[in-house]
Formats: structure tokens, sequence, C-alpha cells
């Protein structure tokens, strides 16, 4: 338009505003302009809801289903919901008519848009996503809610058995079951509150549980609580561990002395099975306490060392830690004794992991009382009694820590400082192993 006025529409971003102004007037309307974008966009960027049934998608009983239309960036998309209609003409502006169960219906229906407007006003980045793609959040965000205890203790298990974690799948079944049957049922994670977890624990301690089984419990159930966090499945305000006191762990007494570890290694056993259980002992001991899982798995075919990262802490959430050291000429015996010819140990008949812990696991008391050791033993006394005897040598910690695997404290300040290494490792091997010439 040419002359003194111009129309306000030829400046940017003013939209379908006709009005004529003066030409003098341009940069004082532009400015105007954008402030006024700045104060109201944000209206445009939220969405809309509205309760709605589509015509053309009358069900196959001729019924109707209500749905919620979302309006956002001129598109619109429908979430269904749960509730149906004989006749579209029972819907009339967004509201439930002549149904004998309008009232709870309308009442469910203002709830769901309350919840969809309280998702969409936490999305900072709301202007930035299509229609589709916020009907994904409000939808995965409604799931979440509604998710249950039991569907996250079996999706955490289920990691379980991918790694072969056999016993741990175990305990977490029995302790989530336990927990499951205490509720009365399953539950949507959201209601666990800490006066459960202290009636919970209660209960346990009525049924005559030992203080050990009910921390194992208790702890697993808080690590799939934890994992559901991680997830963002759920998200506790107040967590439901906050008031609990886990029952003190008791020191487990299974070390030997050098003596007893003596007897064991030289006591004369005539049965096969018992010389088999009390060499799986001893040679986890020449190696550090090493877990029978990962003795089982270890290729010896000529190898002069050890080097691997242990099972149990291959997927912690602070790294792998490779293990190195030379084999020594106690270990290297029985390694012999039992390599097959692809380098893995067998024994006997006894060929999986299973076999061989039932072995260790029902016969090690037997040979403990032949060789004269009264005190209680497990496999487990390999690896505990290894440590102790690093110890009592007045070892550092640090360097026992390396030699059994054993997840190293960061937070040391002189472990900031060194690296242990395979040298390292190798002496200390030495001088414990010395100790049983």
């Amino acid at each position: 338009m040419h002359g003194k006025y111009r129309l306000l529409h030829d400046i940017p971003c003013c939209g379908s505003d006709f009005r004529l102004v003066p030409k003098d007037y341009e940069p004082f309307c532009f400015y105007f302009i954008v402030w006024k974008i700045v104060i109201y966009k944000p209206k445009n960027d939220m969405a809309n809801f509205s309760i709605v049934v589509v015509p053309t998608k009358k069900l196959s009983n001729g019924r109707h289903r209500i749905r919620i239309a979302v309006a956002h960036h001129s598109q619109t998309r429908y979430i269904s919901t749960q509730f149906t209609l004989d006749s579209a003409s029972q819907l009339k502006n967004g509201r439930v008519v002549r149904h004998e169960n309008a009232a709870n219906m309308n009442a469910c229906l203002r709830k769901l848009i309350n919840e969809y407007e309280e998702i969409i006003t936490s999305i900072s980045y709301l202007p930035a996503i299509s229609c589709t793609e916020l009907i994904r959040i409000i939808t995965y965000e409604q799931k979440k809610k509604g998710i249950t205890f039991q569907a996250v203790a079996k999706e955490y298990m289920n990691f379980m058995k991918g790694e072969e974690r056999e016993k741990s799948y175990k305990l977490y079944k029995i302790a989530s079951e336990r927990l499951v049957k205490y509720m009365k049922g399953d539950f949507p994670l959201i209601q666990l509150t800490p006066i459960h977890i202290q009636e919970f624990a209660k209960v346990l301690h009525e049924e005559n549980l030992a203080d050990t089984t009910i921390r194992i419990y208790l702890t697993l159930i808080k690590v799939i609580l934890n994992y559901a966090g991680k997830m963002n499945y759920v998200s506790y305000s107040i967590h439901p561990f906050v008031l609990f006191k886990m029952p003190a762990s008791n020191v487990r007494e299974l070390d030997l002395s050098i003596d007893e570890l003596k007897r064991i290694r030289d006591v004369r056993l005539l049965k096969p099975s018992l010389s088999m259980v009390r060499d799986i002992f001893m040679l986890t001991y020449y190696l550090g306490g090493i877990n029978l899982r990962d003795l089982l798995v270890y290729d010896f075919k000529n190898k002069n060392d050890m080097r691997y990262v242990r099972h149990k802490t291959r997927n912690s959430k602070k790294g792998e830690n490779e293990i190195v050291f030379t084999l020594q000429p106690e270990a290297k015996v029985l390694i012999d004794k039992y390599m097959s010819r692809n380098g893995h140990l067998q024994f006997g008949k006894y060929s999986s992991y299973k076999q061989i812990y039932s072995l260790v696991f029902r016969h090690i008391n037997k040979v403990t009382e032949l060789s004269g050791v009264k005190k209680k033993v497990t496999y487990y006394s390999a690896r505990k009694t290894f440590a102790q005897h690093g110890y009592d040598l007045g070892i550092q910690i640090e360097k026992i820590e390396y030699c059994i695997g054993h997840s190293m404290k960061n937070n040391r300040p002189i472990f900031n400082y060194i690296k242990i290494m395979q040298e390292h490792a190798d002496k200390v091997f030495r001088a414990v192993l010395d100790q049983l010439l």
C-alpha cells in the first residue's frame, strides 16, 4: 500500500491484523507485536483436551467408545477410554447424558483430563513435540501409575536369568512372593508406603525367621524398588524404606587357621567324590577364593597366568575390575589333574555348575569332619580364609581385595595414587601360600 499509511499485516509476525497505521509508527508497532507474541504465544502451544465420540469409529457391536481428543499444533489425535455408549447422542458438550451411570462416568473422565493436564504442565519442551509424540508421553506416564510390583520384579529377575544367576534369581523370587502375599496380592508400586515395610518386617519376625534371612529379603525388595526408580517407573516423595533399619549382618566365622587348612589338604579320603570336593576347595583357596562359576568357565589350556573378571561384578555400576595373577605351583598341580582337552576343568561325571555346586554343598562337611576340623565350613570358607591369612600377614587390604576380586573402595586416599598390578598380586599369593609349606 502506498502513501502515508500501510497495512499492519505487512509487518513480520503481525498475524492477520489489518488495521491501518502510520508509516512513522512502524518501529513502535513492530516491537509492540513481538511483545504480544511473547506474552500470548504459550497459549497456542498448550494442548487442548475434549471428551468426544467418533461416529466413524463405531464398535462392531454398534456402541460408541468415549475418547479423549488431544489437539496440539493443529493436529488432533485420540486416546481411547474404557467407557462406551449405546448412542453418540448420549454425549453432549463433553458430558455423558441419559445414561444410568452418567455421574460416575463424568467424574472419571474429568479426573482423567485433570491428570493429562498435570502431565503436560511438566513437559518443558511441549512446543517442540508433535501431537503424536505428546500422546505417547501421556499414555506412558499413565501406564507408570498402574505398574505393579510383580511386573517390575519379574522384569528385573529376567536379567538374572540371562546372566545365569540362578541362586540370586531364586532368592529374589522368594522375597518378592513373600511381600505380595503380605500385601494380599499384587499392587501398584506407588501404593507401597513405609508403614507397609515396617509391618512386613514385623510379620517376618513373627514367623521366627533369622535376622540374616529378613535382612536378605528386605535388601532384595529394596533393590527392586530402586531399580523401578532408576527406570522411572515410580517416583516416591517418601521412599518406603525411609523408616526401616536393616537388621545388622552377622560376621560369618567361616575362616580356617593355617593348621586347620593343612588338615583338610592332607587328609586321606577314600571316596573319589570326597577327594574331588577337597580338591575343589583347595584350588579355590589357591586361586584367591575364586567363585565356583568363574572357576568352571575358565580356559586353563596353555596358561601360566589367570586373567578374568568376576561374574558377580561383571555388570556392576562401578565397571569391570580385571584380576590378573600368575598360577602358583600348588594350583597348577590340581588344574593339570582335572583339566580336560578343551582347557576347562572336568570333575568326573559332574559337569554342570549345578551338579558341582551340589556336590560341594553336600560333602564339604564330611571332608572337614574326616580331617578333624571341628568348625562349620562352606565353599565360601576358602575365599574368607585366603583373605584372612593375607590380612594376618599384614598385607595391604587393597592388594588382598584385588587378589580376591573384591570391589575396592575408591574413596580411600591412598587408592587415588596407586594401581594394583600383577607383580603385587603374585607377591601376595606367594606370601599366603608359603604359610602352608
